[in-house]
Order: C-alpha cells, then sequence, then structure tokens
C-alpha cells in the first residue's frame, strides 16, 4: 500500500513537471536550495541541434558571461559531460514536504519563459524500450529529473533541450549538471 501512494505521488509530481518546466522562471543556477547538497558539476560540452539560437557555443562549459541568445520560437539541444541522475529527496520525504535534490541548472540572465527536457529512456505497454523528450521539474535553483523516472530503473539522461516559447529572447550562459562523483566519459 505504501508503495502504491508513493507511486501516485510520483507520478502527480511528474504531470505537474510538465506545468512548472512551461512556467517563468529565474536563470540563474546560482541560487542554492536550503538543505541541497554539494556535489561536483560537470557541464555540457557539445551542442546538438539548434534552432533560431545566436552563438550556441556560448551555453558550453562553466559559465563565464558569455551568453548563447535563444530567440523567440527557439530550440538548443546540448550534451552533457556526464549523465543527469534523480537524487534522493532533501528536506525530509515526500510526505514531508521534501523535495528531490536539483540534478543541474541552467545559468543565464533574466527571467523568461522557458521549458526544458530531457531525452529519457521509456519502457512502453509491451516493455519496449524507447527514447522521448520529457519534461524536467523545474525549482528556484535548478532542475530535476521527474521523480516517476526513478521507478524505470534510470540510466541517466545526457541530453537536454530548452526550449524558448516565449517573445523575447532567452541568454543561456551554461548548463550545469551535478554528480555524486564527476567521472569523465
Amino acid at each position: 500500500m505504501r508503495k502504491k501512494g508513493l507511486m501516485t505521488a510520483a507520478f502527480l509530481l511528474f504531470l505537474s513537471a510538465g506545468l512548472l518546466a512551461r512556467a517563468p522562471g529565474c536563470l540563474s543556477g546560482k541560487m542554492e536550495r536550503p538543505g541541497q547538497p554539494e556535489w561536483p558539476k560537470f557541464y555540457a560540452i557539445c551542442v546538438v541541434s539548434e534552432k533560431d539560437v545566436l552563438n550556441a557555443i556560448n551555453s558550453l562549459g562553466a559559465p563565464d558571461g558569455c551568453y548563447t541568445e535563444i530567440l523567440p520560437g527557439g530550440q538548443l539541444v546540448v550534451i552533457m559531460e556526464n549523465k543527469l541522475y534523480l537524487f534522493p529527496i532533501v528536506g525530509g520525504n515526500l510526505e514531508g514536504g521534501g523535495a528531490p535534490a536539483d540534478s543541474g541548472s541552467v545559468v543565464g540572465k533574466g527571467v523568461a519563459d522557458f521549458s526544458l527536457e530531457g531525452w529519457l529512456s521509456m519502457k512502453d505497454t509491451q516493455d519496449k524500450q524507447h527514447y522521448t523528450w520529457t519534461p524536467l521539474g523545474l525549482s528556484a535553483s535548478g532542475f530535476c529529473l521527474p521523480l516517476i523516472y526513478s521507478f524505470e530503473g534510470s540510466t541517466g539522461v545526457d541530453m537536454i533541450r530548452i526550449t524558448n516559447p516565449g517573445t523575447k529572447s532567452l541568454f543561456v550562459d551554461a548548463v550545469i549538471g551535478y554528480g555524486m562523483e564527476a567521472e569523465r566519459r
């Protein structure tokens, strides 16, 4: 019974992540959520695709004050140096108001309407594995993988898509991942 309640809570949180991922957010990546573990950082290392993006290469590596501009309706897909994973709950447990620790953050400037997705492996009803773009949950300090993903036997995700559905440009300096260990590919 407890597992069913946890699965239900995780599924509802996953559904709300799609709404959160489209909400206006602050692109800072420098704010820390209370109780957030301090894990090693790694960064986006390769631009996979871009649509209506200026200076896409500026989003790679550690934050350096050089920005990629994602124009309205634009989209940027990057590969991370390491895989991102769902981390343990911080601040208690799900029932006590806790939340998963951030898997990463986006460093930029300004407040913007954007969506953030990961290229996640899922199993269909016939237990066949396939990949799909899945909304990532946003927090004031970063983003995390959907909780439901942790029940799929996660192998992590290393491809991130940032979309600008707004009417103003989106400025991104870096995409940061957090890991318990910073192993190179």
